[in-house]
């Protein structure tokens, strides 16, 4: 008896899509592949992941954007503050990195009123209007002109410190300079310490990918935002899943690794170093 032929399998178009990209050559599929502490933005690449933060029109346009959102982001600051395991009357030593104009750094001296921090940005113009910005925490904080892009700490912020607290910053870099990274900052961490970092994560698959993609569009769309462009979004090719962030955490030598909090493309996810009491 002769079998009928089996049905012809349906691929999804964006699963093809995302096949073909990957057997073609990167520069064909819209990326170029880039060396360790370069970045892709845009038609152009820069030497350090971050920098592009340096021009003055687009840390405008990001501070107003914020700035929109800042009921959304307060639950999720204020959640990451009290994620730091000691009391609020704890002189806490806290850094900040990607600081930008300090409004994760603002949430943790609200919650802990004799703490300081040190906020690290490579902007200039972020450092600028931080300083307007923070002006009602005068003597509590200070501001580092420096980068992480190398995947380690400037010499000027050697800690410990009790919190390693950072937003929409560390995503920037490729795999390998996060978790060199997470090693360094586990590294500057007091026993207890912790690391809390609320940022942009891929999905786990092409097809939550096209999904997330889509209500965030209209999300922008519905606050009067435009549609992001090309250029704001070739960094996101170094984003990975929530799941390798958690492993490279464990990896770094961190306890009690969890994702704290998750809405689509953005988490609040860390650790806590050893000996920790929560």
């Amino acid at each position: 008896m002769t079998r009928p032929p089996a049905p012809a399998t349906i691929m999804p178009r964006f699963i093809a899509d995302a096949i073909s990209c990957i057997l073609k050559p990167a520069r064909r599929c819209g990326r170029r592949r880039l060396a360790m502490g370069q970045t892709s933005h845009g038609d152009g690449a820069h030497e350090r992941p971050g920098h592009h933060w340096r021009d003055p029109a687009r840390v405008r346009e990001y501070v107003a954007r914020m700035d929109r959102r800042a009921a959304e982001r307060r639950e999720q600051l204020t959640l990451l503050a009290r994620l730091i395991p000691f009391p609020t009357d704890t002189p806490l030593q806290v850094l900040d990195l990607g600081a930008g104009y300090g409004a994760v750094a603002a949430a943790v001296l609200d919650t802990f009123p004799l703490a300081t921090a040190v906020l690290l940005d490579v902007s200039e113009e972020m450092i600028r209007l931080g300083g307007e910005r923070m002006a009602p925490y005068a003597g509590r904080y200070r501001y580092v002109h420096g980068d992480f892009a190398d995947g380690v700490l400037p010499a000027e912020v050697e800690g410990p410190f009790h919190a390693v607290v950072s937003s929409l910053a560390i995503h920037h870099l490729p795999p390998e300079g996060k978790q060199s990274l997470y090693r360094d900052i586990a590294a500057r961490l007091v026993p207890g310490g912790c690391f809390l970092n609320l940022d942009i994560v891929a999905a786990p698959d092409p097809a939550l990918a096209e999904l997330y993609a889509r209500i965030e569009a209209q999300e922008r769309a519905a606050r009067g935002e435009p549609p992001r462009s090309d250029s704001g979004t070739s960094h996101h090719a170094e984003l990975q899943p929530l799941q390798e962030h958690l492993t490279w955490l464990r990896a770094a030598g961190l306890a009690h690794v969890d994702c704290f909090w998750k809405r689509l493309g953005t988490a609040l996810f860390g650790g806590y170093r050893p000996e920790s009491a929560l």
